[in-house]
């Protein structure tokens, strides 16, 4: 799927409420819009031009797969880029970043998340 068209897509989908509900509490947070939209609609790994949006058992699972303590790090995994970063949101600061979950580092720092799928 073309970024672009993913983006248009996230912007008129439907919420799912008890999922959000589940993350959000997980997380201690609330989520923007965005970020609710992805959480709805991920039954499964949606591959993007080069990244894949992970699942919502992707990212329910995060810190234990990945061994981060994302909650620790007010930051939510949603996007994998490979080679081992991710795109997150990051809930604290209300922005987009790419991150490495071996340096944990964040980098490449967007507003939105339309900058970072570029």
């Amino acid at each position: 799927m073309k970024n672009k068209e993913f983006l248009e897509k996230l912007s008129k989908c439907e919420l799912d409420e008890k999922r959000i509900a589940k993350v959000e509490k997980a997380y201690a947070t609330s989520f923007p819009v965005q970020v609710r939209a992805i959480i709805s609609n991920c039954n499964t790994p949606i591959f993007l031009e080069e990244y894949r949006v992970l699942s919502f058992s992707e990212i329910i699972d995060a810190e234990d797969d990945l061994n981060v303590n994302f909650k620790k790090e007010k930051i939510i995994p949603l996007i994998d880029c490979g080679d081992n970063d991710f795109i997150v949101y990051n809930f604290s600061k209300k922005t987009w970043a790419k991150y490495n979950i071996i340096e944990n580092c964040l980098f490449k720092v967007k507003s939105n998340l339309a900058d970072l799928l570029k």
